[in-house]
């Protein structure tokens, strides 16, 4: 009898995986297609181009057309700020892209967009490594809502010139390479050393990342070897010894490249950078971060995270392999709550957070199924739709409202205004949109511009003005950071064309 009824439901068995596998696969497609829609649709347009994106796309876009790896002005180049901000991860590859598709912001997007799907596969099969592939799904679906009411996710930074995107896939292909080590031995020094070289493109691609992955990892190095005694030591010292050879090799280049006075120049502004923006200590900041802290996903993200720790408190390699990411994400929010609040700086800890939450939001429903109350396991599951879909419907709005002010100036630029003429301006990207000579405020009261406008105070002073530019372009980041006095504008200038949010003008005065 007991051979009949093993022979009887074998076949019940693989029907059963393989309508899972099916599952999976259809649902993997049905993603990859969302995935591709929001990725790609509108894409030179939505969100609309900015200062951050602009000033990133002038390395590349010098390094094509001057070849040289710097930032520029009309005063000549510039090796502080973008040079050192965004790393050659992203800047050479988006040159490669400038070089055989001519300079445009669709270029440059779709190299970030490329970025975007390797992190979205990197998060998934880290998740169905650790969880299976219900919560990859889930934590996938997390991460494309990722965005809230007010400020952007995974989707929009996705879609822009930045370091966020590429960043984060690095960060998780180093964490898919560290599970791997802890949970298949055989493979464990492989594994680990791969894991190290993405963590370390992960610190060169964005600078940033440096504040938190290096002390992540010497904290999981020492939690193994006091508590989890779970790995070798290759698994506890390759990764972050290659990472740190790995940010240590990009130093000695930006060395050799800038030298000695240039780099001492560059880590000094890189210190008043800190002390601006990045570690502030100001309650106001702190409120405003734990605001939009409670606000993503739902106010599920702070509950996913300690459930997280909590589950990593069995002394076994999942546990440190699940541990890991989690670890990053609290450490990221810890030095968010003290920095300037700016939401796009918890953007790691929000994408890290989505396994920890995918995995509470799991858990939870197959605890009130096991438990017959099924009216709330459906109640909690509806609140998760919503907290999915809400934003993901923000996320369709915003590819779905292309701006064209950017390149509606830049094409009345090209038509009316003479390509050797200055225009003074601090929208950096009007440099990637039109040949013009552009003179741009100078990159160290960026910082200064920035903390006035969150923390308050006067204006920054700046006497652009003073060299009487023929032009002077207005636009989004100039009239946030108030740079150009009010006075001195509407005494000598006038209005000559507009592209709402950006004005074009002309000298009046003699």
């Amino acid at each position: 009898m007991s051979e009949q009824l093993s022979v009887g439901h074998a076949p019940l068995a693989h029907q059963s995986a393989a309508a899972r596998r099916s599952w999976e696969r259809t649902i993997a497609l049905a993603l990859a297609v969302l995935v591709a829609l929001l990725a790609l649709i509108n894409l030179p347009y939505a969100p609309p181009t900015w200062f951050d994106e602009g000033s990133h796309l002038h390395v590349p876009r010098t390094l094509v057309r001057y070849g040289v790896y710097a930032d520029i002005s009309s005063e000549g180049f510039r090796y502080f700020g973008p040079t050192i901000g965004v790393g050659p991860t992203v800047m050479l590859p988006v040159a490669a892209a400038f070089k055989l598709g001519g300079v445009g912001l669709l270029q440059a997007r779709l190299v970030i967009v490329a970025y975007m799907a390797l992190a979205l596969v990197a998060l998934y099969f880290l998740a169905r490594r650790l969880y299976g592939w219900q919560v990859a799904v889930l934590a996938l679906l997390l991460a494309l809502a990722s965005r809230t009411l007010r400020f952007d996710g995974l989707m929009e930074y996705g879609r822009q010139v930045l370091g966020e995107a590429p960043g984060m896939a690095f960060l998780l292909l180093g964490l898919l390479g560290y599970s791997a080590a802890m949970l298949k031995p055989a493979t464990a020094r492989r594994s680990s050393l791969l894991a190290g070289l993405a963590f370390g493109l992960a610190l060169v691609t964005k600078n940033q990342f440096v504040l938190i992955v290096l002390p992540s990892l010497a904290l999981l190095a020492l939690l193994d070897w006091l508590y989890y005694r779970a790995g070798n030591w290759w698994v506890r010292l390759a990764p972050p010894v290659i990472a740190v050879a790995c940010f240590g090799i990009w130093t000695v280049v930006m060395l050799t490249f800038f030298g000695p006075d240039g780099f001492a120049a560059n880590l000094a502004k890189t210190r008043q950078a800190a002390g601006g923006a990045i570690f502030v200590f100001d309650l106001e900041a702190s409120l405003r971060a734990a605001r939009y802290l409670i606000q993503v996903y739902g106010g599920l993200l702070l509950p996913g995270l300690v459930y997280g720790l909590w589950r990593a408190r069995a002394r076994s390699p999942w546990a440190l392999a699940h541990l890991a990411p989690t670890l990053m994400a609290v450490l990221w929010i810890a030095w968010f709550m003290i920095s300037l609040g700016w939401p796009r700086y918890a953007f790691p800890a929000v994408i890290l957070g989505s396994l920890p939450v995918a995995l509470l939001a799991h858990d939870l429903f197959q605890a009130l199924r096991n438990r017959q109350r099924a009216a709330l396991a459906w109640l909690g599951a509806g609140y998760l739709a919503l907290v999915i879909l809400a934003p993901l419907a923000l996320t369709t709005r915003v590819v779905l409202s292309p701006r064209y002010a950017a390149h509606e100036m830049a094409a009345y630029l090209d038509r009316n205004v003479p390509v050797g003429a200055l225009i003074e301006t601090w929208e950096p990207e009007m440099g990637v949109l039109t040949d013009h000579n552009y003179h741009y405020v100078p990159t160290e009261l960026l910082d200064p511009a920035v903390r006035r406008t969150w923390l308050g105070g006067p204006p920054v002073q700046y006497d652009g003005l003073e060299a009487r530019p023929p032009y002077v372009l207005l636009g989004p980041f100039s009239v946030y950071t108030r740079i150009y006095p009010d006075d001195v504008l509407k005494r000598d200038y006038q209005v000559i064309f507009t592209a709402e949010p950006y004005a074009l003008l002309r000298r009046s005065a003699p």
